[in-house]
C-alpha cells in the first residue's frame, strides 16, 4: 500500500476552534472531499501569525497540513469566503454557528457526507447575504435527511394512512407525521398547524433560495423552530449548545425589527 503523503491540501468550512496553551488552537473543519477533520494551528493566536483570521469559525478556507502523530498541523491557510455578513449581526452569527454545530454533532471524523458541504455553504452564504433566519429550518431538515434521519411526511409514519389537511402530530419517536388514530402510539411529539405541515413538506423539494423567499409569520417561525429543535434534541440525545444561546439571545430587548414578515404562508 502506498504511503500517505506527509503534506496534503484541504478545503473546507471551519466549524469550531478550541484554544490550548498560550497561542495554539485546534480547529474542526468540514470538507467536501474528506468529511470532518481536525488539526492544530501552532501560534495562531499570536498577532504576527500568517494564518490568523483565515481559520476562524464560519470561514471557508484552503489549507495546507502536515501529518502529525496525534493531530495534523496546519501550516498554511487562505480564506476562500469569509461569509462576512454573519459577523455583522448577532442573530446571524448565532444562526451560522448553530448550523456549524449541527454539522459537527451529526458527523464523524473522516466520514464523507455527500451533499452536506454544499448545503452548509449555500445556507451560510444566503444568511450572510440577508436571507430570513427561518432558512435554518431548511438546513436542519435536510441535515437530518443526509445523516440518516429522514422524516416520513407523506402519510402516517406508523400506519401509512393518508393524512387529512388538519393539525398533525410530528413525532421524533415515530419518525415523522402521525395520524390522529396513531397518536397514542407515537410516544409524544409536537402538533404542527396546517401551514406548518405545508412548509415542512415544501422544504424537502425547495432550493435554499426558494425556501428563503417564503414569507413566514413570527408565530409560524416559532412553531417550526420548536418542532425542529425537538427533532434535533431527540436524535442527538442532547440540547445543542447554540440552542441555549439562541434562547438567551431571544430574551434580550429587541434592537431591530424582526426578520420575519407579518404574512403567514398559506
Amino acid at each position: 500500500m502506498a504511503e500517505r503523503p506527509r503534506v496534503y491540501r484541504a478545503e473546507g468550512i471551519v466549524l469550531r476552534r478550541r484554544n490550548i496553551g498560550e497561542a495554539d488552537s485546534i480547529f474542526t473543519v468540514f470538507s467536501d472531499e474528506i468529511g470532518k477533520f481536525e488539526g492544530i494551528a501552532k501560534g495562531v493566536r499570536k498577532a504576527r501569525s500568517h494564518m490568523r483570521g483565515h481559520l476562524e469559525p464560519l470561514t471557508h478556507s484552503r489549507m495546507l497540513l502536515a501529518r502529525g502523530r496525534s493531530l495534523d498541523v496546519f501550516t498554511q491557510a487562505e480564506t476562500v469566503q469569509s461569509f462576512r455578513g454573519l459577523r455583522d449581526d448577532l442573530d446571524r452569527t448565532a444562526a451560522g454557528l448553530a448550523c456549524a454545530e449541527l454539522v459537527d454533532r451529526f458527523t464523524a471524523i473522516h466520514v464523507e457526507q455527500p451533499g452536506l458541504f454544499a448545503l452548509l455553504s449555500a445556507v451560510l452564504e444566503a444568511i450572510a447575504a440577508g436571507a430570513p433566519l427561518h432558512l435554518v429550518r431548511f438546513f436542519e431538515l435536510h441535515l437530518l435527511t443526509m445523516t440518516g434521519y429522514e422524516l416520513h411526511l407523506d402519510g402516517c409514519a406508523l400506519c401509512g394512512a393518508r393524512l387529512p389537511e388538519a393539525e398533525t402530530l410530528l413525532s421524533a419517536d415515530a419518525g415523522g407525521l402521525v395520524c390522529l388514530a396513531c397518536r397514542g402510539q407515537a410516544g409524544g411529539g409536537r402538533i404542527l398547524s396546517v401551514r406548518g405541515v405545508k412548509v415542512v413538506r415544501y422544504a424537502r423539494t425547495a432550493t435554499p433560495g426558494q425556501f428563503a423567499a417564503l414569507t413566514i409569520s413570527s408565530g409560524l417561525a416559532h412553531e417550526l423552530e420548536a418542532a425542529m429543535r425537538d427533532l434535533v434534541r431527540h436524535f442527538l440525545e442532547r440540547e445543542p449548545h447554540m440552542g441555549r444561546y439562541i434562547d438567551d439571545l431571544a430574551r434580550l430587548p429587541a434592537a431591530h425589527p424582526s426578520e420575519n414578515g407579518d404574512e403567514a404562508v398559506q
